[in-house]
This record gives C-alpha cells, structure tokens and sequence, in this order.
C-alpha cells in the first residue's frame, strides 16, 4: 500500500500544508533539517511548552488559513506573531506574503469561518424512461444546478437575494422547455452548508417573468 507521505521525509512527515505560504514552510524546514522540537525551541519557547508548542506549529503549517484565526492559543505569541517567529526561523522574508496574510486577517475579522457555502438547483420533475440509464440520468440532473458566482459568501444580504435572482431568472430561461426526458422546473430551493452542515434552506417559486401555469 502506497504511503500518501511517501513523498515527505521525516522532518516534513506530519505536516499537510495547504496554503502556499505553509507549503513552502514544509520546504524550508525539510531543506534545513529541523524537527518540530527544534523549530518552537529557535522560535523562543521554553521546553516545559514544546509539546503544546509543536502542536500550534503543526496546526499552523496545516492551516488553509495559517492558523491566523486562532487566539489566546498561548502567551507567547498571537497568531501574527508566531508565524512571523516561524518565518524568521524558516529564513522566509515576511514581506513578499504580507498582502496575503493581511487579506486573511481582514476575512477573519468581517466574514464567518470557514465561509457558508451556497448551493442553488432547480427542483425539477423528469419523466425517466426505462432505457434512461444512471448516466443519462445523471446527466440531466446536473441541469437542474444554478451557478453562483463565487464569491456569494462575502456578499451582504441584499446583494446576495439579488443575485440569485437573477440566477434564477437566467437559469430558467436557459432550461425551461429545454430540459431532457420532459423535464418540468417547479421552483427553486438555495441551500446554505457550513462545516458540512445544512444550516439553511430556502424555497423559491419560479420567476415573475415564467408564464403563468
């Protein structure tokens, strides 16, 4: 069986970085030789924290956020300021990622995390016949999803209604009476997940420019 870390050594083993900034931390830290203990112990922590300290380190390196949402994690550093320590023991310039890492901030601070996300379909009656297989099926259920644009999550209310409006609008002009094995648009229904979790879920009637029924 193929070891998804095969491709790491034994100073990159326990990382799994998803941000570029954290990818290229692994690098550093696999082109220095350093383990975790050593890391945390440059970066100023006592060794009654370096157990603690590895943690936040891996939590941090594994982050799509680099961590930067985490606070009161210990009283050593805020999130800022450990991956400034980290970077200076990495032997990274902190300047070429500052807009990055300015940008996070700035999400955290005026958007939930991690973000909602949205998904808008058509609920959609198909008249399947028997020869319809589960790839035609398939294909014509994927019809029935509206696209949002993707940055919906960071709009205000208002905005948002608005746009999936108009998605709904243009979804039905595209599809109505133009869908596979007959299919029939009945309305729309947007649904909100976060953490994989539903927490919303709202029901749309058809267009005021549909033709009444």
């Amino acid at each position: 069986m193929l070891n998804k870390n095969s491709d790491q050594s034994k100073y990159t083993c326990r990382y799994s970085p998803r941000h570029p900034l954290a990818k290229y931390a692994v690098s550093q830290i696999d082109k220095l030789e350093l383990r975790p203990q050593h890391i945390v112990k440059a970066m100023g922590y006592p060794q009654t924290q370096t157990i603690p300290a590895c943690d936040r380190l891996r939590h941090v390196l594994s982050s799509d956020i680099l961590g930067l949402n985490d606070t009161d994690v210990d009283i050593y550093f805020t999130a800022n300021e450990f991956l400034r320590a980290l970077l200076l023991v990495l032997d990274i310039r902190y300047q070429p990622f500052q807009a990055d890492i300015a940008q996070i901030e700035y999400d955290l601070a005026h958007y939930p995390y991690p973000l909602p996300r949205y998904r808008l379909t058509a609920d959609v009656d198909f008249e399947f016949t028997a020869g319809a297989n589960w790839m035609s099926r398939g294909v014509a259920a994927s019809k029935a999803n509206a696209y949002l644009p993707k940055n919906i999550a960071k709009m205000n209310e208002s905005e948002r209604e608005s746009i999936v409006l108009k998605c709904i609008d243009e979804h039905y002009k595209k599809y109505h009476g133009n869908l596979p094995y007959d299919g029939v648009i009945k309305g729309y229904r947007l649904i909100t997940k976060q953490r994989n979790e539903i927490i919303n879920r709202v029901e749309y009637g058809l267009p005021a420019s549909s033709p009444s029924i």
